[in-house]
């Protein structure tokens, strides 16, 4: 076993791994341990109370310390008190850029940021830092970071430039004077976690136009005083405000000719990995773990304690990143459609298949296609795990079974120019996994749509879109944003390939089904401009060729019958 620490200044994730096949056995939190903020006494304290107890009933065999404030002085102090406390025990203390590095670029080259309570960032080449800009602290620097992001809000509330209606939310959130905050900054300890708190403050409301700015020019101040002085151009973000700020700072980032490859709250998973890399590598035949970001825990906690409009705008805000995420992982459904529609000029189908939310999703865009595009339902097909009873009420253990989804897919006599589409937020639903493995044995197109990482079900496509949206606001609660994600690229997919079939004509539904009084006076309305007709005639000649594009075709073939 071994124990590995990533302390920031606010806080610090212990974890008890299993190194003999990178399991984590065990995580728990302490208060943050950096050594500039906290006395020799208070840090031991700590260690005491909290971690020897917690780890008691393992058997350590290494310990990895990773903290902020963790100088080769300080880690020297710290080696010699976690060395008394665990006896026969390997100890190491290094720097949380360390941690940041190793549990994001690991052997490669990038850059590596710091990007909570305070800032960070280095360079690094084959896993070896070459360069390093200085922190200096939120007094002198730490750009970009919470504490700067808290001290910018403050400054602006209390000089009167935030809007009044930001004034009136932070007092109605916090009940603070200016003395109160004074207080807190000047006359007590740990005056950077105190303002970071308030990076809480901005993080739900960045549609607010003022607090866009002021979080998208710490980022810009963070870019040019630290970034610009690299060579590199990879950037992998570590810590609460790079990932709960991650859509500002790909813009702003962007912007500057650097690419995210990945901002992540914890680089614990990066570390697990890492440590336990030499027994990876042999035995390498077997599924690598990945992070389950659809199962990490929410950002925001007590719910239940929120008003309905706090509850409201952190929800807003969470499905802000809905749409970055969708972002990203355009090429790869720019990759599915290009090979779908010469598939559906073929004669092939679509399949979507899924189990819960998943399942529903696909069943629902695939039901939208006949009464939007005209098409026959038989193109585009929605299968469910259970079938349609699980649209209304769950089928226990209808997604277990690896083989019952290519068996719901053989009633339809699949062929190699039909596509599979599998949807399963964790991308790991064992029905959705079987069928794609199934199904490219079989010579089908597959696509896999997760909201994880190097899923299972990506290892089994062709395909792998991956909408990585983070932690929901409800622990666990898929239907959330991940399911918003899969039900914003389904609509793209059959979208934009109904389109390529030639199902939509300029920009008009022109083979909607004429299904109530309401879709026919719309199709008159296309007529009426697409043809220059009078309503009454232009209604009648709908209703004569059942579409508005078969009506525009007969008036081309034949102009003077009109």
């Amino acid at each position: 076993m071994i124990l590995i620490a990533d302390g920031g200044s606010t806080s610090c994730e212990w974890a008890v791994v299993d190194n003999s096949n990178a399991t984590i056995v065990k995580q728990f939190q302490t208060e943050g341990l950096n050594p500039f903020a906290r006395t020799e006494a208070e840090i031991l304290a700590i260690l005491k109370e909290v971690v020897v107890p917690q780890t008691a009933d393992y058997k350590i065999e290494n310990l990895f310390f990773y903290g902020a404030g963790v100088t080769p002085e300080k880690g020297t102090i710290l080696s010699a008190m976690l060395s008394e406390l665990f006896a026969d025990v390997q100890v190491t203390a290094t720097s949380d850029m360390e941690a940041a590095a190793r549990g994001t670029v690991a052997d490669g080259d990038g850059i590596v940021a710091i990007l909570g309570t305070g800032s960070n960032s280095a360079c690094y080449s084959n896993g070896k830092a070459v360069k390093k800009v200085a922190a200096l602290g939120y007094i002198l620097g730490d750009e970009g970071s919470g504490a700067v992001l808290g001290r910018r809000l403050i400054s602006d509330i209390f000089k009167g430039v935030a809007p009044r209606h930001i004034v009136e939310q932070f007092e109605a959130e916090y009940g603070l004077s200016q003395a109160d905050i004074l207080e807190a900054v000047y006359r007590k300890p740990q005056a950077n976690r105190y303002l970071a708190a308030f990076a809480k403050f901005l993080s739900p409301r960045l549609d607010d136009h003022y607090i866009y700015n002021l979080v998208e020019e710490c980022f810009e101040a963070f870019v040019e005083r630290n970034l610009l002085q690299y060579s590199q151009r990879r950037l992998y973000a570590v810590g609460s405000v790079a990932y709960h700020f991650e859509a500002v700072l790909r813009r702003v980032v962007e912007r500057a000719g650097f690419e995210l490859v990945e901002a992540v709250q914890s680089p614990m998973a990066g570390l697990v990995k890492y440590h336990s890399a030499a027994v990876a590598t042999s035995c390498d035949s077997t599924p690598k773990p990945f992070r389950k970001f659809t199962e990490e825990p929410s950002y925001y906690d007590h719910l239940e304690q929120m008003s309905v409009r706090h509850c409201l705008e952190a929800i807003n805000h969470e499905d802000h990143r809905v749409a970055e995420a969708v972002r990203r992982a355009l090429p790869a459904v720019e990759t599915l459609v290009e090979r779908l529609i010469p598939r559906l000029k073929q004669g092939g189908r679509l399949f979507y298949m899924g189990a819960g939310t998943s399942g529903r999703l696909g069943v629902l865009d695939a039901s939208e296609v006949p009464p939007t595009f005209g098409m026959p339902p038989t193109v585009i097909i929605g299968i469910i795990a259970g079938g349609d009873k699980a649209l209304r009420t769950p089928v226990e253990g209808a997604e277990d079974d690896t083989e019952q989804g290519w068996r719901d897919l053989e009633r339809y006599n699949p062929t190699p120019l039909d596509t599979v589409v599998g949807i399963a937020a964790s991308g790991t639903t064992p029905y959705v996994v079987g069928v794609l493995r199934k199904a490219r044995e079989k010579g089908l197109l597959t696509a896999s749509i997760a909201s994880n990482y190097n899923s299972p079900a990506a290892a089994e496509a062709e395909i792998a879109i991956q909408t990585v949206v983070g932690s929901e606001f409800v622990t666990g609660s898929s239907r959330m944003k991940s399911g918003t994600a899969q039900k914003l690229v389904c609509n793209m997919i059959t979208t934009t390939a109904m389109i390529g079939i030639g199902r939509v004509m300029g920009n008009k539904m022109v083979n909607m089904q004429l299904s109530n009084k309401k879709l026919v006076d719309r199709g008159t309305r296309m007529l009426v401009e697409l043809l220059n007709l009078p309503y009454n005639q232009a209604q009648n000649l709908l209703l004569l060729h059942g579409s508005v594009q078969k009506a525009v075709e007969a008036v081309a073939e034949r102009p003077n019958k009109l």
